[in-house]
């Protein structure tokens, strides 16, 4: 069955019932299990978003180190715009020791609008840091929710710099157009920036 399908299956059958098995596949060893649980909580977010907030206090007491489940907690409430949340991102970002947890940790900070405080240190994955290659596509998607004309320049300077290619490079682009596509303005400074190739630049 399609993932699609499967989601919306749960949702149609089972409904608000579902939300603490859904919850509780955040935690399943498989990374697919996680992420249909995760798109069909987003999808019950009216039934969903305070469980999922009790989740979230529950396991940020718990302080465990490197929690997986609770990067899901927290993008999850970051895509429905708990703001509620934001206070207690910060501290979260210490326990965790990989910097994949990092960056997921800073987009949901920027998600909830408050990308300004953290643009500093996205910019530097992106284009400063020794690892760009590694985390620069991940770190493009969190630039992508930071209200700023200066992230069109930054996008645009990882895309000339030649470091990211293939997957890598279109999640660029990706983010480049979704910033661009929020703002007239952002696209009238990536044109200025690029002159006819905007197109290029916005990929697929």
């Amino acid at each position: 069955m399609e993932r699609e399908e499967l989601i919306k299956r749960i949702i149609d059958e089972k409904g608000k019932e579902a939300v603490d098995d859904l919850i509780k596949l955040l935690d399943d060893e498989d990374s697919q299990v996680r992420e249909i649980a995760s798109e069909a909580l987003f999808k019950l977010q009216e039934y969903s978003r305070e469980k999922l907030l009790e989740e979230f206090k529950s396991r940020v007491l718990e302080a465990k180190k490197n929690d997986i489940t609770l990067l899901y907690v927290i993008d999850i409430l970051a895509d429905i715009g708990e703001k509620s949340i934001k206070k207690d991102l910060y501290n979260v970002l210490s326990l965790y020791s990989f910097e994949e947890a990092e960056l997921i940790i800073y987009e949901a900070i920027a998600k909830l609008g408050y990308g300004d405080e953290i643009y500093d240190i996205l910019k530097y994955f992106l284009l400063g840091d020794a690892e760009r290659k590694k985390f620069g596509a991940q770190a493009a998607m969190a630039l992508s929710y930071v209200d700023r004309p200066q992230v069109v320049k930054d996008l645009v300077s990882a895309i000339n710099s030649g470091d990211f290619d293939g997957e890598d490079l279109e999640i660029i682009k990706k983010a480049l157009s979704n910033i661009v596509m929020k703002n007239s303005m952002y696209y009238d400074i990536l044109k200025k920036l690029v002159g006819e190739d905007v197109e290029k630049y916005m990929g697929e």
